[in-house]
Order: structure tokens, then C-alpha cells, then sequence
């Protein structure tokens, strides 16, 4: 086993946070809050007196996803330490697109649809590449809802995949116990036609793939700062656009001690940062540099250009000019 610490269990979801008391009150503060979002919206959009059709569309996305948050906190609940709730201090600010940000995940990549299918084939051949066929297994961190971890199962016996949101991985749980899943990703502006203002999207996951996934895939939640792995345990490390949540210098000493001899490490994605201290916002040049001056060999580093998150009932979509880096540890 590569792990070394146990793990708690919520609604099926494996969490090794330590403190977890705290970690639940803000998951379930986040989705509460954003669900007030979706409540004020329900409440400014029910009785409209124009566009009626345009407002009984909106109303009805964000009733079906209002309800999906609620059966995601269901679980949490009855568990959370009142006093911790009260006592979270995320920036409430930046709450209420939460739940958006999983649901637009899961367009991209249990949907099925060209322009998600068109960014993960893309990406994921450029990357397989430059990878050797005799990894034993691989590390996902900030997996999201999880499908680029899945897409690389076929070349590792295992895949430990992981995110800090207790939701994403919850909502990957949910697709492999049922069918489908449902939801609404309203958008008001660059429509073409009332059909595109708040499209139903049906997210699924093949029964082929649930097969792949129960025998060689693992998601949790953890924290890429403690991660609950042994030293040395991991052959690949793989952070797809996770890379610039977090500065390099909290992140690197961690990753570091549990990626084996020879193993990898695999960059994919901009250098967006979302975090504010300016010295630790490296250029794609000191990002490389400092893996070279600590311990590891450039295998590749090269820019590859994709939509991202694009969704065809909009007008207008993101492209990002992707940087692949992929360095092996010395020996």
C-alpha cells in the first residue's frame, strides 16, 4: 500500500485530511453559500413579468441545480461541528462559483460532447508521448471530477487520484453509483437562441470505464501540502492545470519525497496563478530551472495551444496556450 495514514468516509468519499472537523464545516460552507446564489437567482427570476419564456428557462436550470446542491450537503449535515461552521474563514467573495466550476468540469469531461473530447485527446496523446511504458503507477493531483486521470489508467497498473473539494470527488462517486447526473450551466450572455441560455447537460460514465476505474483507479480527498503517501511511492506525478493553485515553494519538498527515483513529474496547463505573492509567480523558464537545479532532468518543454472548458452553446470560449513540461527525477 502507498498510503500511510487512514482515511475517513463520507457518503463514499475518502477524505485523509487531518483536521477534518474543519475541513467539513468549510466544504459545507462553500456549497451552502453558493446555493444561496442559486436561491437569490430563483427568487429574482419567478415572477418576471418580461421575456416570461427566457425566465421560466433560467428559473428552471437553477431550480434543478439548487436541488443538486442540496443532495450533495445532505451527507454533511448531520455532521458538522456547529462552532467550526461559524468559525470558517474562506473569502466569501470567491464562493459563489464553486459548484459551477464542478458542473463546467463535468461538461468537459463526462459529457461527451466534441469540444470537451477534442481538448482531453489532444492533451492527452502530446503527454502519453513522452511517458515510458513501464510506470507501475501514477499520482492526479487537483483531479477535478476525473477523467484525465482516467485516460492515463491504460499505461499504469494504478492511478491515485486526488483533489482538495470534497464535491468533485463526491460527484465522480455519483456518477459510478447511478446512471447519469444532471445539470443546468445557465449562461445569459453570448447566447445565439433561448435554447443555448441554459442548456441540460446528462453526465455519464460508460460502463467500460466504471470497470476500469473500480480495478485501477483511486480517488480521494487530500491536500497536496500533506499528502498521505509513503516516501518514494509514486512513479508519475501529473499536475494538469493544477500547477499554479499553489506556490511552487509550499508544494515541491512534498511532491518530491513521495515521487520515486526515476520517476516523473508532469506539468500541463498555463501559468494562470491564483494566489497573490508576485515573487512566487515563476515564468515557464524559472519554473523549469528550479526543477533542473533540484534533482531532475528536462524530458520535454514545449506549448501546446487548446480550447479550454469551451461549450458550444456560447459565443465566445478560452484558448490557452498550454505548456507541457515533463522532468525525471535523478537517480
Amino acid at each position: 500500500m502507498v498510503y500511510n495514514k487512514e482515511f475517513a468516509e463520507i457518503d463514499g468519499v475518502k477524505i485523509f485530511i487531518d483536521d477534518i472537523d474543519n475541513y467539513l464545516a468549510e466544504s459545507y460552507f462553500l456549497l451552502f453559500n453558493h446555493n444561496k446564489f442559486n436561491e437569490a437567482k430563483l427568487l429574482n427570476y419567478i415572477d418576471q413579468q418580461k421575456r416570461k419564456e427566457y425566465f421560466k428557462i433560467l428559473t428552471e436550470a437553477y431550480l434543478c441545480n439548487y436541488n443538486n446542491v442540496i443532495e450533495t450537503l445532505s451527507p454533511l449535515k448531520p455532521i458538522v461541528d456547529t462552532d467550526k461552521l461559524l468559525n470558517v474563514t474562506t473569502n466569501r467573495g470567491n464562493n459563489v462559483n464553486m459548484t459551477l466550476k464542478d458542473y463546467l468540469y463535468l461538461h468537459r469531461d463526462w459529457c461527451f460532447y466534441d469540444e470537451g473530447e477534442n481538448q482531453i485527446e489532444s492533451s492527452v496523446k502530446l503527454i502519453k508521448s513522452y511517458l515510458p511504458s513501464d510506470l507501475q503507477n501514477a499520482l492526479f493531483l487537483g483531479c477535478g471530477v476525473g477523467r484525465l486521470s482516467v485516460e492515463f489508467s491504460d499505461i499504469f497498473q494504478k492511478v491515485y487520484s486526488t483533489d482538495k473539494s470534497y464535491s468533485m470527488i463526491w460527484h465522480i462517486n455519483k456518477l459510478m453509483s447511478e446512471k447519469s447526473f444532471e445539470f443546468f450551466t445557465p449562461q445569459q450572455k453570448n447566447v445565439y437562441s433561448l435554447q443555448e441560455v441554459a442548456p441540460k447537460h446528462t453526465a455519464f460514465i460508460p460502463d467500460t470505464l466504471k470497470n476500469t476505474i473500480n480495478q485501477k483507479v483511486d480517488f480521494f480527498v487530500s491536500d497536496v501540502l500533506n499528502l498521505p503517501l509513503n516516501e518514494m511511492s509514486i512513479d508519475a506525478a501529473f499536475s494538469i492545470y493544477f500547477t499554479d493553485v499553489i506556490a511552487l515553494k509550499l508544494w515541491f519538498d512534498k511532491l518530491n519525497n513521495v515521487i520515486n527515483k526515476g520517476g516523473y513529474f508532469i506539468h500541463f496547463g498555463p501559468l494562470d496563478y491564483f494566489f497573490s505573492d508576485e515573487s512566487e509567480m515563476l515564468t515557464a523558464v524559472e519554473f523549469k530551472t528550479f526543477f533542473e537545479q533540484n534533482g531532475y532532468t528536462t524530458i520535454t518543454d514545449q506549448i501546446l495551444i487548446t480550447s479550454h472548458l469551451n461549450d458550444s452553446n456560447s459565443m465566445c470560449f478560452k484558448v490557452y496556450r498550454n505548456w507541457l513540461f515533463v522532468a525525471k527525477k535523478d537517480a
